[in-house]
């Protein structure tokens, strides 16, 4: 390794920042965006609203920056990532609450400049709380390259859009709620863009007051999915499903809902869906110094890899917060992805199965309220059953949060 790259990973490896990742809440009269690093600061108060806001800088270095199984490439990359969320309640006893978040990651490779990106992440939500029930709108708008556990393994610049209307209406202890959302992908590169589609859901659920913090739900959803150019590939879905929603134990709160769900494409010889799907998210607190989440997802989720129309994609995270001495924290996570696609494609006499494995360690020192560093490192095994889509990498980073 020359001087230079010594100089550039002891400066990158001295800027270390914990992730400010745009996180939902479980819905509850409505949706809350937040990040989790701003849930313990105050911000400062702009009239009735409040700002929080942050930027994070990191440094990594990646073992295999193109997720390859052979002939390897790595790279040392330094990350900035600006964010701010704006807290705006309105209404007598602010029963009202409007929101706006935006953040940005902007990364700068050593060598492999080609793959600098900056990635844009705006979300919107507005919550009312109505005489008989609730009334919310939210959308999130991305413009990404993310490979987020897809078919990709290479960044694919692309934007999605993903807005959402929800009326709830109560009734002693029952709650009528009807929803309706609209989901947009769209491609910069024409090679991709057969693959750009709108997708429209809409959801009926009762909701039954088991107890104080206690739901029980029944849950019907109809999707419409339409491919702007590629109209063989269009299609629907229709899903039923029960589960609780609430305080589901003394130190536990979440969503679990499980069903069965029927998709089928209207043109050609398409493979359609037909199996069991699931969804789960909860937040444990053990004590004040534990905290444990857990989410669990199984689903179609329609694909861009060959003559696949869809893959089954599940998904089983858990992760962990544990205070140590002073002002230590360790963090920890663990996840497994099982990606199925239903047909064999051209030179394969299989059809294509991915297990991914991803291990995340992590240990974070609070230096103040409004700033911490952290040390971390991430493990990612692609055990697919095609050979030339296997692959390991190894992250290591170092980042540093500042905090308003």
């Amino acid at each position: 390794m020359n001087t230079s790259k010594v100089i550039l990973s002891a400066v990158l490896f001295s800027l270390l920042a914990v992730p400010l990742a745009h996180a939902q809440t479980y819905r509850e009269e409505g949706i809350r965006i937040g990040a989790q690093e701003f849930k313990d600061m105050k911000g400062v108060r702009i009239g009735s609203a409040r700002l929080k806001a942050g930027v994070s800088t990191e440094g990594q270095y990646d073992s295999n920056i193109f997720l390859t199984s052979s002939d390897k490439k790595h790279d040392y990359i330094s990350i900035t990532s600006p964010e701010f969320l704006l807290d705006l309640p309105l209404g007598l006893d602010e029963r009202h609450l409007v929101q706006f978040m935006y953040k940005a990651d902007a990364a700068a490779f050593s060598d492999y400049k080609s793959q600098n990106y900056v990635n844009q992440d705006a979300a919107a939500n507005v919550n009312l709380r109505l005489p008989f029930g609730y009334f919310n709108i939210n959308n999130d708008y991305k413009n990404t390259s993310d490979r987020a556990n897809s078919d990709f393994t290479d960044l694919v610049r692309r934007k999605e859009n993903r807005a959402e209307t929800i009326l709830g209406i109560e009734a002693n202890k029952l709650t009528y709620e009807v929803g309706y959302a609209e989901l947009i992908k769209r491609y910069y590169k024409e090679a991709y863009q057969t693959l750009e589609y709108n997708e429209q859901d809409y959801t009926g659920t009762v909701f039954y007051q088991l107890m104080p913090k206690t739901k029980a739900l029944v849950e019907y959803q109809h999707g419409a999915i339409d491919y702007s150019k590629d109209a063989g590939r269009d299609g629907y879905f229709d899903q039923e499903m029960i589960g609780l929603r609430g305080q589901l134990t003394g130190k536990t709160v979440g969503l679990i809902k499980g069903g069965y769900q029927k998709r089928i494409y209207t043109k050609g010889s398409a493979a359609g869906y037909e199996s069991f799907v699931a969804e789960a998210g909860i937040i444990s607190t053990l004590s004040s110094r534990t905290e444990v989440t857990a989410k669990v997802r199984r689903n179609a989720v329609e694909s861009v890899y060959s003559t696949n129309n869809y893959y089954n994609a599940n998904t089983a995270i858990v992760s962990l917060t544990q205070k140590l001495i002073n002002r230590w924290t360790f963090l920890g996570s663990s996840r497994f992805d099982l990606n199925e696609y239903p047909d064999a494609v051209a030179g394969l006499d299989k059809a294509r199965r991915d297990a991914i494995i991803t291990e995340n360690v992590a240990l974070r020192y609070d230096m103040k309220s409004w700033a911490k560093a952290t040390l971390g490192y991430q493990y990612k095994e692609d055990i697919s059953n095609v050979d030339t889509l296997k692959y390991t990498d190894n992250l290591f980073s170092l980042r540093c949060d500042l905090l308003m």
